[in-house]
């Protein structure tokens, strides 16, 4: 061949050969772009799978509507009896609903039941469930831990202090009522629980080989007598993923269910019997621990 030949033939080579090359990096590039959206797909399921519920407002029933956010921690199993840990602080409600209000021995003989063995702690109450009151109270970073002493007469709360009691226990805070039915009632209104108070059961009340193993409640005593008004709930009406500690013929009088972040835990002696009760004594002190 002449040499324009040549140059012709080494032309053609080197454009076959850029042709080859762009071939290949046009599949490198979608290759790249398929891996990338399996990816963006694999962590929009993940962050899907990480979303949890909120209570949020009323679904016109008398529950409560739920929403979602995303959740930033996974919960650990319920903490162990460790002796070194227990509340610095506690805020009880001692309202005019309750049997606590004007009652200063009443509420000096609660703050000793549960300072027994940790006078470190501080005991706190506050007298209103007004939206200022509960907002201030749920607003207290200081303090994770609320008590609700049974209520004489069904407390009157506003829908702002409800959604505040939610978010507290949602971001990681435990309340925890004492029973009654106005309890109950409470729960549910505020939580959009559907407890359902049991018919009357004589205790004993037998500590759950099931539920209490590998918690704080596992070396409570095994039963607890029927000393006091006990209020038991039916185990069949306890929320979704709730463990009842202390029950006896499908009677739960102590349980608790995760809330997001925190706890709710329900215990049914209401407590104004305050001598006598030890065994009731140890079962508050740990729930308030949880």
């Amino acid at each position: 061949p002449t040499l324009r030949g040549w140059e012709s033939m080494r032309v053609a080579s080197l454009l076959t050969a850029l042709g080859a090359a762009v071939v290949v990096c046009v599949a490198f590039v979608a290759l790249a772009g398929s891996s990338a959206r399996q990816a963006g797909r694999v962590e929009l399921q993940q962050q899907s799978q990480a979303l949890a519920l909120v209570g949020s407002s009323s679904d016109g029933e008398g529950g409560v509507s739920q929403q979602t956010t995303m959740l930033k921690a996974v919960w650990k199993p319920l903490r162990p009896q460790f002796a070194e840990f227990y509340p610095d602080q506690i805020w009880l409600y001692a309202g005019k609903e309750t049997y606590l209000d004007g009652h200063g021995k009443e509420i000096g003989d609660l703050k000793s039941i549960l300072r027994r063995g940790h006078y470190q702690t501080k005991v706190m109450t506050w007298n209103s469930l007004a939206v200022a009151p509960v907002r201030s109270v749920c607003w207290d970073h200081t303090t994770h831990v609320m008590i609700f002493p049974p209520f004489a007469e069904y407390p009157d709360i506003h829908d702002i202090a409800r959604k505040d009691l939610r978010a507290y226990v949602s971001t990681g805070n435990n309340v925890v009522f004492l029973g009654g039915f106005a309890s109950m009632g409470l729960m549910n209104d505020i939580f959009g629980f559907r407890l359902k108070a049991d018919v009357y059961e004589a205790g004993p009340f037998y500590r759950s080989p099931r539920y209490a193993p590998g918690t704080i409640f596992e070396y409570l005593p095994e039963r607890v007598g029927e000393v006091g008004n006990v209020y038991g709930v039916k185990i069949s009406s306890l929320p979704p993923g709730a463990r009842s500690y202390y029950d006896t013929l499908g009677e739960s009088v102590v349980w608790s269910v995760r809330y997001d972040f925190g706890m709710i835990t329900y215990i049914g002696n209401d407590m104004v019997e305050a001598f006598q009760m030890e065994q009731w004594h140890k079962v508050l002190r740990a729930a308030v621990a949880i």
